[in-house]
């Protein structure tokens, strides 16, 4: 079987936004190719909870194509809320849509650009070794340990431009268009938190490709490369291991920030 290849593996920061909305067009219900719609009974996990944050996924009901899943580029009103209209890409697909047609939000999700650089994870279990007057004897669990992680991807810009992809440090710190993304841990009086996700995608052959998932990941170090053009980051997940899931198929292009 051969080796893992990192080119073969794009890997996502992934938070924790999640919510429902209703289409609100009483008058000529949305239809295939429109891009934009107005829409009402916004309800999402964020602080505020009818503003649809910009980079938003979404899934429409009544798409054709079940798959199918659209990230919000604008809004109205542009920064207060209720969020009363949203644009979005791709285009609608084929299907039936209706006034008051369920939207669902998912995640943002951000492609990070590995470059030369590496992710590298470690799970630690602590034994305790019971001695009976000097002599080994029984074998004890001793507290958990959050796994560690570390990931170094390409130094382009520490922080994004405006209307530009968000960076990779802005996702991880919650700044500039990454300030509405919602932390990964249910607990969200906890620090903020992202899920990292790696996709091994297998280019040939019919095994399945394999989705490792790092849940509840905080960075703790951040080292600036200048001459190697390369950012690292370094932290724990409060996990104990990833979970891994192998899959028939997986959305594999890597410039592809939709999943």
């Amino acid at each position: 079987m051969a080796r893992i290849e990192l080119k073969n593996s794009p890997i996502y920061l992934r938070d924790g936004l999640a919510g429902t909305g209703a289409i609100n067009e009483p008058a000529t219900a949305p239809v295939a190719t429109d891009t934009e719609f107005d829409l009402d009974t916004v309800a999402l996990n964020t602080t505020d909870v009818d503003l649809v944050p910009v980079g938003a996924l979404f899934t429409v009901a009544g798409e054709t194509d079940a798959t199918q899943t659209h990230v919000v580029t604008a809004r109205t009103p542009a920064s207060t809320s209720p969020t009363t209209n949203i644009v979005f890409s791709p285009a609608l697909g084929a299907g039936t849509y209706a006034d008051g047609g369920a939207i669902t939000f998912a995640p943002h999700l951000l492609y990070i650009q590995i470059g030369d650089g590496n992710l590298t994870f470690t799970e630690t279990v602590e034994r305790i070794y019971d001695r009976d007057r000097g002599i080994l004897d029984t074998v004890r669990n001793g507290d958990e340990q959050p796994l560690e992680l570390s990931l170094e991807f390409t130094y382009v810009f520490v922080t994004q431009e405006t209307g530009k992809v968000v960076t990779p440090v802005d996702a991880l710190k919650q700044l500039g268009d990454a300030a509405e993304w919602v932390s990964s841990d249910s607990d969200q009086c906890a620090p903020y938190a992202l899920n990292v996700e790696l996709r091994h995608c297998l280019p040939c052959g019919t095994d399945q490709d394999e989705k490792l998932v790092f849940a509840d990941f905080r960075y703790e170090t951040l080292e600036y490369d200048l001459q190697e053009a390369t950012i690292a980051v370094a932290g724990r997940c409060n996990v104990t291991d990833a979970v891994a899931t192998r899959l028939a198929s997986l959305d594999c292009p890597v410039t592809n920030p939709i999943a």
